[in-house]
C-alpha cells in the first residue's frame, strides 16, 4: 500500500498521518471503553520528522500530549492512553523511541499549567539536554485535538529566545557539530568501520544540518510552522534572508526527492538513514555532493547570523 506513496514525501506523509490517526483513534475507543471519556480536552502532538512532516519510509515514534486538567485523575488517564496509542504504533510498524520521547512518558505528557513551568524550567538550565528538547518541542505539529496549546508553548520559548542573544547562542550551539561528509578533493566521506562501512548516513551528514540550521533561523524570527520548507517558505519573505534560502530550499527538496529514491527499500530503521555510496551513478554522486555541500553553507551561514545577533 505505501509503494503508490512513494514518489513524494508530501504523499508519503499524509499516509504516515492517516495510519496515526487511525491508531490513536482506535487506542482511543478502547481507552474509552475500559476507563470512562477523557476528563477534559486535550491535543496530541507529533515530533521529530513526523512533527516536521518529513517522514521517510519507515519512521520511529515521536510524541506527546498536553490536557486542560492538572490533576493526578487526568495525568493517570493520558499516561494510559499514551502507552495504548505507543503500543499500537508499534503493532503498526513504528518502533518505540529509544529516547523514550512517547505520550507514554511522563516527561511528555503534562497538564497545560505543568508544561508551561517545564518549558521555563529548560530554558533556565540551559543544558544541552534541556535545550534539545526546546528544539524538539519547536518541532511539534498537533494530530488531534485543538492547536491552540502547542501553538502557546511555541511562542512561550519564541518569546524567551527574542529576550535573550545568549539562549539564542545557546540553541545553535545544541546543534553545532555537524559531521564532515565531503573531503578536500571533493570525495563523500562514508562510515570507516561497523554494519554500515563505504555508506553515508544520510540523516546525519545532510539532513539534521538542513533541518537543525533552518529551525534556528526561524525560532529567531518567530516563525511558528514546524515543516523544514514552510519554514523557508517564510523566511524567503525576509529580505535578509531571502536569496540565501531560496537556494537552500532548492537543495533541501533535492534530498527529499533523493531520500525517496535512495532509501524507499531499507528493510529496517537504522537501515533507513545509510546510503551505499558505490551503489549510485556519477549524475547521483554530483547531485549528492551539491546537497551535502549546501547543507555545510547553510550551517555557517546561519552560524554567522546568531554570532552577529
Amino acid at each position: 500500500m505505501m509503494d503508490q506513496h512513494l514518489h513524494s514525501t508530501q504523499r508519503l506523509n499524509a499516509f504516515h498521518d492517516d495510519i496515526m490517526r487511525q491508531v490513536f483513534c482506535a487506542a482511543l475507543r478502547k481507552h474509552e471503553e475500559n476507563f470512562g471519556p477523557p476528563p477534559c480536552p486535550f491535543t496530541l502532538f507529533l515530533l521529530g520528522s513526523a512533527g516536521r512532516f518529513e517522514q521517510g519510509t519507515i519512521s520511529d515514534q515521536d510524541h506527546g500530549m498536553v490536557y486542560e486538567l492538572d490533576s493526578e485523575e487526568a495525568a493517570d488517564y493520558f499516561i494510559t492512553l499514551g502507552q495504548t496509542f505507543s503500543d499500537g504504533l508499534n503493532a503498526a510498524g513504528y518502533p518505540y523511541c529509544e529516547g523514550k520521547v512517547m505520550s507514554s512518558n511522563p516527561v511528555w505528557c503534562r497538564s497545560n499549567a505543568a508544561w508551561k513551568k517545564q518549558i521555563d524550567a529548560w530554558i533556565e538550565a540551559e543544558t544541552l539536554d534541556t535545550i534539545r528538547s526546546l528544539h524538539m518541542v519547536c518541532d511539534a505539529r498537533v494530530l488531534y485535538g485543538k492547536k491552540t496549546s502547542i501553538s502557546s508553548l511555541k511562542k512561550q520559548i519564541t518569546t524567551a529566545l527574542k529576550k535573550d542573544q545568549h539562549l539564542l547562542k545557546r540553541f545553535f550551539e545544541n546543534i553545532q557539530f555537524m559531521k564532515k561528509s565531503v573531503g578536500l578533493f571533493g570525495q563523500i566521506l562514508t562510515e570507516q568501520n561497523g554494519h554500515h562501512t563505504g555508506a553515508l548516513n544520510l540523516k546525519q551528514s545532510a539532513f539534521l544540518p538542513y533541518v537543525n540550521a533552518i529551525r534556528v533561523l526561524a525560532i529567531k524570527e518567530g516563525i511558528e510552522p514546524s515543516s523544514t520548507l514552510m519554514r523557508m517558505k517564510a523566511l524567503k519573505q525576509i529580505p535578509e534572508h531571502a536569496g540565501r534560502v531560496e537556494e537552500y530550499e532548492e537543495a533541501f527538496r533535492s534530498l527529499l526527492d533523493f531520500r525517496l529514491r535512495a532509501l524507499k527499500n531499507s528493510p529496517d530503521y537504522d537501515s533507513s538513514h545509510y546510503i551505499n555510496i558505490e551503489m549510485l551513478g556519477p549524475a547521483r554522486k554530483r547531485e549528492l555532493r551539491h546537497i551535502l555541500k549546501t547543507a555545510g553553507q547553510l550551517h555557517h551561514y546561519v552560524q554567522r547570523f546568531v554570532e552577529k545577533g
